[in-house]
């Protein structure tokens, strides 16, 4: 095969490639006007460091509104329903107080952007999400072929000493939601 014939099947195949994954129609998961997504932190302990004050139970709770037409700016808001119980509690209330998700654009032109997380998986995409009180995180949102969605939270920090409290220690959280009319509640 010459050079020619080898680059031009090269980008025919990038183009059907593009055309497949390009067509998924993720318009369903747009949260409908009154609901929303409603996910609870898993309650393995491996899923919550980080996130949680010492000794409290693993109640914390993320309300998700989607807008898939947004997927490159701002495709979602975030709430929590910890404002008199988590990390933020002392100082600003709840973890998440209607905090965008907001799309990384760079992350689209890596290859990071084709990174599936296993069977199941419709759509992940990276995202960050600004805490009232810990910070700027890392989404990364995972949208599922059965309607549902799964969040996974990494929150940074520098190297704690082995004593640091929760708020001051890196974390990893993950979460997952399902749709609920009217709301979360919270």
């Amino acid at each position: 095969m010459t050079l020619a014939a080898h680059t031009q099947y090269s980008l025919l195949a990038l183009a059907a490639l593009t055309v497949a994954v390009g067509c998924r129609n993720l318009d369903d998961f747009s949260s409908k006007p009154g609901d929303a997504y409603c996910g609870q932190l898993l309650s393995q302990p491996e899923f919550q460091d980080g996130f949680l004050p010492l000794g409290s139970p693993p109640d914390l709770e993320l309300e998700l509104r989607l807008d898939i037409s947004k997927l490159t700016s701002e495709p979602g808001i975030l709430r929590s329903n910890d404002a008199t119980t988590g990390l933020c509690a002392s100082t600003s209330g709840a973890l998440f107080q209607d905090a965008p998700l907001r799309a990384i654009p760079a992350v689209d032109h890596d290859v990071l952007s084709t990174l599936t997380f296993g069977e199941g998986h419709e759509h992940d995409f990276f995202a960050w999400v600004d805490s009232s009180c810990q910070g700027t995180m890392l989404a990364v949102v995972s949208l599922l072929k059965n309607q549902q969605v799964e969040i996974r939270l990494f929150k940074p920090a520098r190297l704690p000493p082995s004593n640091a409290p929760p708020d001051q220690q890196p974390g990893f959280a993950m979460f997952h939601f399902y749709v609920q009319k009217g709301g979360c509640g919270f």
